[in-house]
């Protein structure tokens, strides 16, 4: 029987119903080398036994002295002192320095009794046993007192803390050869679905490689998680059941994808209730909304939406804070690691939280983030994208420039954003220069990128707009805003694209109206779409008939897609007869054309 969802609640209301119902504490303590303890969760505070730096010790090469025998050296008037002496890294010093005395020493070496002070080896001169300063030096100048860094018994990192390389470094330096930590949690990762096919297999038309199992497997695993992928399971309610009965026996908790929506053919859910309770069905998100949570024998069950971006989005967020929670992490932030100015206006449905893929710039001293056009099954918007925006419920409008919570899953920040339209050609361009590390690529449309540029938000736009009173390409929108500057880039040439043999007759952009025609077009706002909207204005004006009226006879005119390759896809597996693309395109899908016009 098909069942509705369960009452929807907000990520907070989740939280709250599994923590109630599961206990989210760590499965245990083991200690492990240093060396090995990267990524992993402190499991005891950690207290100095001993002082850092263990000795005072000198921070350069040069002379150790007492610093009251160089008061009044002068460049033109040098103090001499008489050299007892020299001291090397690792060595006892056996010096009592008097007055008038000096000890010549290393960076790194123990300071001898009687002096307070060295000077740099830069302002000083040598003459047989005897050191010329010319520089006046002050008490503790280029001296490391001992504990000076870290006291004896001072606390210096805290149980919840995830050791980074650093943490080991300061480990090391303290002493600790072995430390104790929290045990990893174990997770299962089972995807579900007739569509899915294992990355490797022959995919048949219809069917999907498995994105969510390996993306979840691995995000698992780069928060700290012992994750295990344990493949697809098809759409057959007692086969899931088997296997999650099975995985209770050996993990901590069990992901699943797919499935978990009130359809005929979801069973996630029914298996959640096979063998345990269900305690979420259904979250006040977009994307994410089918989110199905559990519990049996006291561990977690989560079933993740099958989309792709939907799955992301809780996976960084609600599974993260479960998954850091299992891990030792004392207080888990669901929401955010950096807050960013919207680069647009953004509204959206005030009884839900809105996740929306960003990219992240630096503008001045402030973050921006540029919201990137997805679906929820799309799967490029989460490799362009450096994080998440988080809107939260009970607002309804984000105004251009108002600051929102990221979850970031790319730290690195791009030095330039080319912000634009879509081009097979200009990522291998940028590679062929070698700057793909300095660069974020994005793709909005030509006229989209040319207003990002425009206001501030990006640094390039590749843009292909063909004006339509003039006829010209690009300059006219260009001159529309000051301060940009137009650079003549290359020309690419739009075909009229169709399968092999052009088994419709398609001979021009007028066909585009017959009844047996289904085309695909290009997004509003790039330049492919603007010429073609052109040519359909000049056919409507010939047959005497509005714009408007003319669209309306064409079937796939509002069947859009965001790139080039998207247009060829398209024709290529039957979803439509015809579209314009570049050259390119058509080629690398094995596609009949006939050119069209050269963009500029």
């Amino acid at each position: 029987m098909r069942r509705l969802f369960h009452k929807l609640v907000s990520l907070n209301e989740a939280i709250e119903i599994i923590e109630h119902n599961v206990s989210l504490s760590p499965r245990g303590i083991e200690q492990v080398n240093i060396l090995d303890s990267l990524g992993r969760v402190l499991a005891v505070d950690v207290y100095a036994s001993i002082d850092y730096p263990p000795f005072d010790r000198s921070e350069v090469d040069g002379y150790a002295v007492k610093a009251e025998d160089t008061y009044g050296a002068y460049e033109s008037r040098p103090v001499r002192l008489q050299i007892i002496g020299s001291l090397k890294v690792g060595e006892i010093p056996q010096y009592n320095v008097a007055r008038f005395k000096a000890v010549e020493i290393a960076t790194g070496a123990a300071i001898p009794r009687g002096c307070n002070s060295v000077v740099m080896e830069e302002y000083t001169s040598r003459e047989n046993d005897y050191v010329y300063i010319y520089r006046a030096a002050s008490p503790l100048e280029n001296v490391a007192i001992a504990g000076s860094d870290i006291s004896r018994g001072e606390l210096v990192l805290m149980k919840g803390t995830r050791i980074t390389p650093f943490d080991i470094g300061i480990l090391a330096a303290l002493g600790y050869s072995s430390i104790d930590v929290y045990l990893k949690p174990r997770i299962a990762v089972i995807s579900t679905g007739n569509e899915i096919a294992e990355p490797g297999q022959h995919l048949r038309y219809g069917q999907v490689y498995d994105y969510n199992g390996f993306a979840v497997t691995s995000y698992l695993r780069s928060i700290g998680a012992d994750a295990y992928y344990l493949g697809i399971v098809p759409d057959d309610r007692e086969i899931l059941k088997s296997i999650v009965t099975k995985a209770l026996e050996e993990y901590d908790m069990i992901i699943t994808s797919g499935g978990t929506s009130a359809g005929i053919d979801d069973v996630v859910y029914r298996v959640i209730e096979d063998v345990g309770t269900i305690l979420v069905h259904g979250l006040e998100v977009k994307p994410g909304k089918p989110t199905v949570i559990g519990v049996s024998r006291g561990k977690i069950i989560m079933g993740l939406p099958g989309f792709p971006f939907s799955a992301i989005s809780v996976s960084i967020t609600l599974l993260r804070y479960i998954v850091e929670k299992l891990s030792g992490i004392e207080s888990p932030n669901i929401y955010s690691n950096l807050k960013a100015r919207m680069t647009q206006r953004i509204r959206k449905d005030a009884g839900k939280t809105l996740y929306i893929p960003i990219a992240i710039a630096r503008r001045n001293s402030d973050y921006i983030a540029i919201p990137i056009p997805y679906r929820s099954g799309s799967i490029t918007p989460i490799i362009r994208a450096d994080g998440v925006a988080i809107v939260g419920r009970g607002i309804e409008i984000v105004e251009e420039g108002e600051e929102v919570d990221i979850v970031m899953f790319n730290p690195v920040y791009r030095e330039a954003v080319f912000i634009g339209s879509h081009d097979v050609i200009l990522p291998l361009l940028i590679k062929h220069a070698n700057i793909m590390n300095r660069v974020k690529l994005l793709y909005v449309g030509s006229l989209a990128g040319l207003i990002h540029v425009a206001k501030g938000y990006g640094d390039i736009a590749p843009i292909h707009l063909l004006h339509p009173e003039s006829k010209e390409y690009n300059l006219p929108y260009v001159m529309q805003y000051k301060d940009l500057v137009l650079l003549s880039g290359y020309r690419r040439r739009l075909v009229i694209a169709f399968q092999r043999g052009n088994p419709k007759g398609i001979k021009s952009v007028r066909d585009f109206i017959r009844s047996d025609i289904r085309i695909v077009n290009r997004n509003q706002g790039s330049g492919t779409r603007t010429i073609l909207d052109i040519m359909l204005k000049e056919l409507a004006k010939e047959l005497g008939i509005s714009f408007e009226n003319l669209i309306k006879k064409i079937d796939g005119y509002t069947y859009e897609v965001t790139s080039h390759t998207g247009v060829a896809a398209a024709i290529a597996q039957g979803r439509a007869d015809v579209g314009i693309c570049v050259e390119y395109a058509a080629i690398l899908y094995n596609l009949d054309y006939m050119p069209l016009t050269w963009e500029e």
